[in-house]
């Protein structure tokens, strides 16, 4: 029989003071306890945890004396750290869950995923201020805060009704009664699991190279089109290597984050799982970041083009590349392909939609410029960029490890390098783009000869450089508010990112 599955969460800010138990298998015994101050939040969450068949105590004291919004809001966040807890990794549930739920005239329907990927659709359709002493508006956010706390998708839409009381309730109701058939053990040992899935399509690409010499599971696993003893020239085929480690890489993310940074970070004493998460999220970078900028300075460092931009162009196209340069320009596009998956499975920053605006032209140069023979350029604007995270990553390691000074000193190295890397070197990268190509090149379009940069496409690639230096400005004047905030003697903050304080343990 499986253990109960449960969970503690004490919460405290400025705000609240939160205090929860679940049992998510207490249907048969359960024990609810719920006072948050607010008569009619405790009313939902009562049927929450009734119709859920979860045992529940929650106990809130909030700032009832300025509004409901930090109590609603935040024993939302509770709940929904606590059920992610006691659920612990998603083994053997049926993971989707739906339901309808009458009460009188109002009908709600709510679905349910445990994806580990949160998301919330509400639609409850209230039409009063209040009911009771809670906000109406505050309802929806109630269930947003749990689904992105819990990681779960949910979709809650009240189908008809005229009371509000109604409609609210019943919408509780369904979402409770899908969330129970969604975590419902099946007996079996299957998870939905990005590392296992990733980690078994990798074991499968090796094993099919090294055992079967499968002519498909070498392309994923070692370099195409080999023209000479170190030279390999490109072609469609480079798609599969890229393929294969988009998907090695992401195994490879979670294994380091789950069996390296997340033990590193309960033997230094951070107990919280969600700062212990994102300490091992900043590891991973730290350690990839690190490896390939050092990778990249090398290769950049005996080339030709190292701190001579007119290398960039003389002897255009740059057709062969050497094996460590071309594992390294595929790895790193793998890498930034995967980094898109990355940055809608975590929690979302508040510059969400620039992230992936800067990755989506990253991807693009960077194949554009892998096809079209621009390697040499693609290579020294990665270096710019990789430091710059290198030097973020430690910083944000250090504030977890509760180093608040060197994280402070590490920061401001970050903040120096990266007008120094990002609007200085880079500036010259752009200029040599703009100024340079003619004095060098015939810039002619001959794709049988590998030459693809005319005046049109040099104006193409130009557009997305800009574009690129435009976020990296909307970034910097982000920077230079968290170092007013150190000078200032608060401490160094990213503040790109939400809240990182008051998790749970686990």
């Amino acid at each position: 029989m499986a253990a109960p599955r449960t969970a503690t969460v004490n919460r405290k800010t400025n705000e609240t003071d939160i205090q929860l138990d679940i049992n998510l298998d207490a249907k048969f015994d359960q024990k609810i306890n719920i006072d948050t101050g607010i008569g009619f939040l405790d009313h939902m969450y009562h049927a929450l945890a009734k119709h859920g068949g979860w045992s529940l105590t929650l106990k809130c004291v909030g700032d009832l004396h300025i509004d409901d919004h930090h109590t609603a809001e935040d024993t939302g966040i509770a709940l929904g750290m606590a059920f992610k807890q006691a659920l612990g990794t998603p083994k053997g549930i049926k993971r989707f869950g739906s339901a309808f739920c009458p009460l009188d005239e109002a009908l709600s329907r709510s679905v349910v995923d445990i994806s580990g990927r949160p998301f919330a659709d509400i639609n409850l359709e209230l039409k009063r201020e209040k009911i009771g002493e809670l906000s109406c508006e505050m309802i929806p956010h109630v269930l947003l805060s749990f689904a992105f706390a819990a990681g779960v998708t949910l979709h809650v839409d009240v189908l008809k009704g005229t009371n509000d009381h109604h409609k609210a309730e019943s919408a509780f109701k369904s979402l409770a009664v899908a969330i129970k058939q969604a975590v419902e053990l099946t007996g079996g040992s299957d998870v939905p699991s990005t590392k296992e899935i990733t980690g078994l399509i990798s074991c499968v690409v090796v094993l099919g190279h090294f055992l079967l010499s499968s002519p498909l599971a070498t392309k994923c696993l070692t370099l195409s089109y080999k023209v000479g003893p170190d030279a390999y020239d490109k072609g469609v085929d480079d798609f599969y290597f890229v393929g294969f480690w988009v998907v090695a890489f992401t195994f490879l993310r979670a294994s380091i984050m789950k069996y390296i940074y997340h033990p590193l970070g309960r033997l230094v004493g951070i107990k919280p799982f969600g700062k212990r998460q994102r300490f091992a999220e900043q590891g991973f970078l730290f350690t990839y970041a690190g490896f390939f900028w050092s990778l990249g300075m090398y290769i950049m460092y005996y080339s030709s083009y190292w701190l001579n931009t007119s290398q960039y162009w003389i002897g255009y196209p740059h057709i062969y590349l050497t094996s460590l340069t071309k594992y390294y320009y595929l790895m790193q596009t793998a890498f930034w392909f995967q980094q898109i998956y990355v940055i809608h499975m975590e929690k979302r920053r508040k510059d969400h939609y620039a992230m992936v605006t800067h990755h989506i032209i990253t991807i693009i140069l960077l194949v554009s410029s892998y096809y079209t023979n621009f390697t040499r350029i693609g290579n020294a604007v990665l270096c710019c960029m990789d430091l710059c995270d290198i030097l973020l990553s430690f910083a944000k390691l250090l504030k977890y490890l509760g180093f608040t000074t060197l994280c402070d000193v590490a920061f401001a190295m970050f903040a120096i390098g990266w007008p120094v890397t990002r609007h200085g070197f880079f500036t010259v990268i752009v200029w040599a783009t703009y100024a340079e190509p003619d004095k060098y090149m015939d810039m002619l379009w001959e794709p049988a000869k590998g030459k693809y940069f005319t005046p049109f496409t040099q104006k193409l690639y130009l557009f997305l450089l800009l574009s690129l230096d435009i976020i990296m400005i909307y970034w910097f004047s982000l920077i230079v508010k968290v170092v007013y905030r150190v000078i200032q003697g608060r401490g160094a903050e990213d503040t790109r990112s939400d809240d990182e304080d008051d998790e749970e343990e686990g």
